[in-house]
């Protein structure tokens, strides 16, 4: 058989990795066991993100890690055993971890992409629930991602491959696929993140500097302000932009920083682990934070506690704001103490 190469791989030797991994301590079984209970943890506890089609599919998500866990348990069990006049061996968890990774490593763009556009076009809409209409659309939405991305890993992409021709060439190699898409999309976030610090640079050393930390409902939350002198020489759209910063780096600095450390060095992370449930939480923040300041005009302040992001408080990062009665949105209110944005 032609020799076939995989460019964006990890290479595993099966004969070490494998031996110790399965038969040892069951490592492999380890990590994705926890990935499992962590992505249906987040979800049990942060239920506002299900209102969305980045919800939907984090569901969705959960339930093909809880199928690979449980395929690969019980090849692991069945291990050494004759099925159908086949041998179960390790060479069979390595192509289950083939499989999910190619399919994984193809659905971050997708995802990002139509999570953008369903914000864009139903935040301006909220308190108002998700239509039956709406929900079936997601539900199908999220099915044919699935079946997308099985069909172009299975015959249809153009830029590898067919898996079926490759797979007995690496089957005792065990080189797991790698997800440029996440690479790629954690550039591009971590770079508009950058920019858009820099460009606000000035009102979040304001914030910075006013900082409080106060007990609040006997909760503990930070309170900081800008000044006038600050709010009467910058625009409202650039004081909101400063403000959904200021929400969205103290929320998901740690995890911005992790991003940043793997794009450094460019760890080559398998694609059945990339593709997980905090990663989306943080790509749903970043994303109803960019629509939010797109549609500020069209967003009603009932409406941004209504977001479904259950980590960054969004409702605190709006400035001080009045009800036109003409349905055109909000405005600064025009008083003379300062704009105070909280941040639990």
């Amino acid at each position: 058989m032609e020799t076939v190469f995989c460019e964006n791989c990890i290479k595993i030797d099966t004969n070490l990795y494998f031996y110790q991994v399965i038969d040892g301590r069951n490592l492999l079984l380890i990590v994705l066991f926890a990935k499992m209970v962590l992505n249906l943890l987040i979800l049990i506890a942060k239920r506002s993100m299900l209102q969305s089609l980045i919800g939907y599919f984090c569901i969705s998500l959960s339930l093909m890690d809880i199928a690979l866990f449980v395929n690969v348990l019980m090849v692991s069990c069945l291990k050494t055993r004759v099925i159908l006049g086949t041998q179960v061996g390790n060479h069979h968890i390595c192509l289950l971890l083939q499989i999910f990774s190619s399919i994984y490593s193809v659905l971050h763009f997708p995802i990002f992409f139509l999570s953008g556009l369903d914000y864009y076009l139903n935040l301006p809409v909220l308190p108002k629930p998700a239509s039956t209409f709406r929900k079936m659309l997601y539900i199908f939405t999220v099915l044919l991602l699935w079946i997308g991305a099985i069909a172009y890993v299975f015959g249809i992409q153009s830029l590898h491959p067919p898996l079926k021709a490759i797979l007995y060439y690496y089957l005792f190699q065990c080189e797991i696929a790698i997800s440029l898409q996440s690479r790629f999309l954690s550039v591009m976030i971590l770079l508009t993140v950058v920019f858009v610090t820099v460009y606000c640079w000035s009102g979040l050393r304001s914030l910075v500097r006013s900082l409080k930390v106060v007990s609040y409902l006997e909760e503990i939350v930070v309170l900081c302000s800008h000044s006038n002198a600050w709010l009467q020489s910058h625009s409202f759209k650039k004081q909101l932009l400063t403000n959904i910063t200021m929400c969205f780096l103290l929320t998901w600095s740690p995890f911005i920083l992790l991003q940043l450390t793997v794009v450094l060095i460019w760890a080559p992370l398998p694609a059945y682990m990339d593709l997980n449930v905090p990663w989306f939480c943080f790509i749903n923040s970043f994303l109803i934070g960019a629509v939010y300041w797109l549609k500020y005009g069209k967003i009603r302040q009932d409406a941004i506690s209504s977001f479904p992001d259950s980590f960054c408080h969004w409702r605190f990062c709006h400035l001080q704001q009045d009800c036109t009665t003409d349905n055109l949105g909000w405005i600064p209110e025009k008083g003379d103490n300062d704009s105070n944005i909280l941040i639990a």
